[in-house]
């Protein structure tokens, strides 16, 4: 019943059109609504928090809000499964370089006005990156695959690639030493984001996939323990 009900509850907020941060009615309005028990209701409450879509406020004037589609959540959920399929990194590594490309072709074909903002704010952020500031460097690099994939205009594609792309950062790249393809792969960002810019699909696709074998060949030549390794939940 629980179940249930969590699903009637996603479903209104999708009906309503509620974006994240907007508060559901209280908790006396959803039982009149729903018709069911309090221990139901807080199940069905529980059981959408779990898998971050909505967050309850605790204390006088909290309640229920609505949550983001986040990547990060949906890759831990992905991470349990692929840890209990005994997933190694290197195949997770191998889905991306089949998945990348083709993101890139969709952004360059799509070329949506608003993400292509996104992606010259990304291209600012790498110009300006400090050459011994590692940290940035990781954050900027993830960012813009995170970009891409949402260029894609594809809302499963931009999910997977985004959630792959959290489950990488999680583990390979916290054992990153300092990179040293440092402005190999600041160049290679930056052509393909010209071509996603110019709107040439085949060179945008053709770019990523040769960008997104070099960082194959440098997991399984520099980190060959994480190639092998299963991918864990955190």
């Amino acid at each position: 019943m629980g179940e249930l009900v969590a699903r009637q509850i996603l479903e209104d907020i999708v009906e309503q059109g509620l974006s994240p941060g907007a508060a559901l009615p209280t908790e006396a309005q959803m039982l009149q609504a729903y018709g069911v028990s309090r221990g139901t209701l807080r199940e069905a409450l529980r059981i959408l928090e779990h898998n971050g879509l909505l967050r309850v406020r605790p204390g006088r004037g909290g309640g229920p809000i609505v949550g983001a589609v986040d990547p990060h959540t949906f890759g831990r959920t992905m991470a349990l499964f692929m840890q209990m399929g005994r997933t190694r990194f290197g195949e997770l590594v191998e889905a991306r370089v089949i998945m990348e490309p083709l993101m890139a072709r969709l952004a360059a074909e799509r070329r949506d006005a608003a993400r292509l903002r996104e992606l010259a704010e990304s291209m600012r952020e790498h110009s300006t990156l400090e050459e011994r500031d590692e940290a940035s460097y990781l954050a900027v690099m993830q960012r813009f695959h995170g970009v891409v994939a949402g260029l894609s205009g594809n809302g499963v594609l931009d999910l997977f690639g985004r959630a792959l792309k959290e489950i990488y950062t999680e583990r390979v790249v916290a054992a990153e030493r300092r990179p040293e393809r440092w402005e190999d792969v600041r160049r290679e960002h930056q052509a393909v984001a010209a071509a996603i810019a110019d709107g040439d699909g085949a060179e945008a696709e053709r770019l990523m996939r040769a960008h997104m074998l070099a960082l194959a060949d440098h997991l399984e030549r520099d980190y060959a323990g994480l190639h092998d390794e299963v991918v864990g939940w955190w």
